[in-house]
């Protein structure tokens, strides 16, 4: 049996010459025959002379070059396939790994019989040495890939894997991704193949000098968590249908409870100039949208016109509506990088966005719980404390996190200066006050007057929509809208309004965001791919 071990190099001059001797010592230790290919990729700083100097005096070490960067993925995909080992190994180069667990990695598959084996850095019986930004950092990457794309893996981005040889040909074509998430879906899509893995704890230490960027890969790296998953739920037709007729089912069993006649009732009594304005006002509000991710993006270094991003915030929207998986933020990125504009910029600037939409939606409804201190709303509140205790507490861990956002998103960090935070503040309370400010006009439209429990019931009814269950947040906004307005009103009235509101909204959304895509001569299809 042959072992293969593969090292992928991006400028490792300073510590290939050790890191092939180290792994050569514990490969002899192991009694497998082996051999040992450095996977060097398009290096600019003489590793690929060291390389070939290393491949030129030692039979046993394999030299790959490639002009151009494949990619940490890419590299080890092209290893793998010129290499002759049963077993294929990737190892980093700066060996965080101890190597003593080696030969235990090879036996995994060697005499035990799995498909592939790993180690481990978050099993309890781990021992790791790394700093607590990046162990926390590594934990919740690992639980949404847990969450979200169902693997069973602790760590996904441990170096040190092997392979079945005819197991990851098997896969590595169907990757997608060439650089470090590669790992990662290896092993989701190893294990949607019913392949055996093997994960053991390992003693690791984190090594100096790291190719990964904190900030601008962790952005990378979420995003394709976020492609994994979104394309796992298009390529299932059962979940759509599901989230359809989930959507369906709420809102027919909300209209059930108010009673159909209720519902036409007061729809009879509704006054036209106040949905008209209703409409006008929630129209305007994407030039608010657009102006304030136009701020955003001429302070990371990418100024544009204010209709593009009006455009952009338009088309995001839109996607958010029609699908369950709620891909606006790929999708503004998507139409960012037509225009040349690098994604992880893009997303650096949705991520500054998002946090003080957070903070916004909970300020306003803060205040909106303050204001309604009246006995009769006091149940809207208890109703209420549930979801805002935990937008709160992610409110508490942003405001916590201002001092190093700029490390997780570094292209962000002269946003958290004083007056730019301030400004992107002000705007982002601009756009959820227009969102509050239309459903209190459709109320009016039935004599209604309760501006306050609006406010509460539009932030939470928008917090349920982050909940990507059905399109567009359909049947959870108006559940939720419809629950906290009924502790004051007639709730057949309480209805018809969360129904109102949210189509209005949604409409408009779809009528901007179709002459977005005209203009921008973009197809639905396009960002969907």
């Amino acid at each position: 049996m042959i072992v293969s071990v593969v090292l992928p190099a991006y400028n490792e001059s300073n510590r290939l010459k050790k890191a092939v001797e180290t792994v050569k010592i514990y490969l002899d230790r192991t009694g497998y025959d082996y051999e040992i290919i450095i996977a060097e990729d398009g290096s600019t700083d003489g590793t690929d002379r060291i390389a070939a100097e290393i491949s030129s005096k030692d039979e046993k070490v394999i030299h790959l070059h490639s002009d151009e960067r494949l990619g940490k993925g890419g590299a080890i995909t092209r290893a793998f396939k010129e290499a002759k080992g049963d077993i294929l190994i990737s190892m980093d180069v700066d060996l965080s790994t101890d190597m003593k667990h080696l030969e235990q990695l090879i036996d995994a598959i060697a005499v035990e019989g799995y498909d592939i084996a790993i180690g481990s850095r978050l099993l309890k019986e781990s021992k790791t040495e790394r700093p607590f930004k990046r162990s926390l950092a590594s934990k919740t990457y690992n639980f949404l890939v847990r969450f979200l794309l169902g693997s069973k893996v602790h760590d996904h981005q441990c170096g040190f894997k092997a392979f079945k040889r005819e197991v990851i040909l098997e896969i590595v074509d169907q990757v997608k991704d060439k650089h470090w998430f590669w790992d990662t879906e290896v092993l989701v899509l190893a294990q949607r193949k019913g392949y055996r893995i093997k994960e053991f704890p390992v003693e690791w230490k984190q090594g100096t000098d790291t190719k990964v960027k904190f900030g601008r890969d962790l952005v990378y790296m979420l995003s394709q968590i976020f492609r994994m998953w979104s394309e796992a739920r298009r390529s299932s037709r059962k979940f759509f249908v599901f989230s359809f007729i989930l959507a369906a089912l709420i809102i027919l069993s909300l209209a059930f409870f108010v009673g159909f006649e209720n519902i036409l009732a007061v729809l009879s009594t509704a006054d036209p100039r106040y949905m008209a304005l209703a409409a006008a006002l929630y129209t305007s509000s994407f030039l608010v949208r657009g102006q304030r991710f136009q701020y955003i993006m001429s302070k990371l270094g990418y100024p544009v016109s204010l209709i593009f991003s009006a455009e952009s915030v338009s088309v995001s929207q839109t996607m958010n509506v029609i699908t369950p998986v709620r891909i606006g933020d790929v999708a503004r990125a998507y139409v960012f990088k037509l225009r040349n504009i690098p994604i992880s910029t893009t997303f650096s600037g949705l991520a500054v966005e998002r946090i003080f939409d957070l903070i916004s939606v909970v300020i306003l409804a803060f205040l909106a719980i303050i204001t309604l201190s009246d006995t009769r709303f006091v149940s809207a509140p208890l109703y209420a404390t549930a979801f805002l205790l935990l937008t709160v507490s992610a409110v508490f861990a942003v405001s916590r996190m201002e001092n190093v956002i700029g490390k997780i998103f570094r292209e962000a960090k002269d946003l958290m200066k004083t007056k730019d935070s301030f400004f992107v503040l002000l705007s982002s309370a601009a756009v959820w006050l227009i969102d509050i400010a239309v459903c209190h006009l459709i109320l009016l439209s039935f004599g209604v007057d309760i501006f306050p429990l609006v406010a509460l019931a539009v932030s939470i009814a928008n917090i349920t929509k982050v909940l990507p269950l059905t399109p567009g947040g359909i049947g959870t906004y108006e559940a939720a809208m419809t629950g906290i307005l009924a502790s004051s009103i007639d709730p057949g009235l309480a209805f018809t309004a969360a129904i109102i509101d949210h189509a209005l909204k949604n409409l408009i959304t779809l009528f901007l965001g179709l002459i977005a895509l005209t203009s921008l001569n973009i197809r639905i299809r396009d960002i969907t791919k």
